[in-house]
């Protein structure tokens, strides 16, 4: 499924951002993959803003692609990202976690 979607612009070299703690943001992941399969995609929100015209695909970290749903609540932006593939991106150092989530 994800091989179908565009490929976003430019390229992403910093690593991802994830507000919450490593422990969470892989027991997140595990869980989606644990529940739905190693094709498993997860639902994220990413915040930034998004014009009509705006891809339907973004970098969450480098090579690792999310996709938007088209669901928002309020600056936040609902996205779909490779769940086993986010867990692979956290184990190479490409996600940053850090503060509070939304909640």
């Amino acid at each position: 499924m994800t091989a179908a979607w565009p490929v976003p612009r430019g390229h992403k070299r910093r690593p991802g951002r994830w507000y919450g703690d490593e422990a969470e943001c892989r027991a997140f992941f595990a869980a989606v993959v644990a529940q739905q399969g190693p094709d498993a995609l997860a639902r994220i929100w990413h915040d930034g803003p998004r014009s009509p015209g705006s891809g339907h695909t973004r970098w969450f970290a480098p090579q690792l692609p999310m996709h938007v749903t088209g669901e928002r609540e309020g600056r936040w932006h609902a996205y779909l990202v490779p769940a086993a593939a986010a867990l692979l991106a956290l184990d190479q150092g490409l996600i940053r976690c850090r503060g509070a989530q939304h909640v």
